[in-house]
């Protein structure tokens, strides 16, 4: 079990990655040789924009699929996710490593 580095996109990805030797790069995530920090390797995988979202109000009740101001607000009993149009193969990515990493990182931008 490997730590994961989550970045928030790519670029970010990248510029982690230079601290470090590369072992490989791949389509979903760059592999860290093994280093003093990261004795066993490292994996930095990264968001692409949101991966996943709220559902839109429609998906929860047909009758919020043309809203007006009279209904609103619209709150539904409880909220639900999905995953974001065309993320789906870099969420199941980030989703694999993070289950299977011995530590994860949050590496992400921090908004205050």
């Amino acid at each position: 079990m490997k730590p994961v580095i989550v970045a928030e996109k790519l670029s970010q990805a990248k510029a982690y990655a230079e601290a470090f030797t590369v072992k490989s790069r791949h389509k979903t995530h760059i592999e860290l040789a093994n280093s003093q920090l990261f004795p066993h390797g490292a994996i930095i995988t990264w968001g692409v924009g949101h991966l996943v979202e709220l559902k839109e109000p429609k998906a929860y009740d047909a009758r919020w699929n043309r809203w007006t101001l009279g209904s609103l607000p619209i709150l539904p009993e409880r909220y639900e996710f999905q995953i974001a149009k065309g993320k789906y193969a870099q969420f199941q990515a980030v989703k694999k490593f993070i289950l299977s990493a011995s530590t994860v990182i949050n590496a992400c931008d921090v908004r205050s």
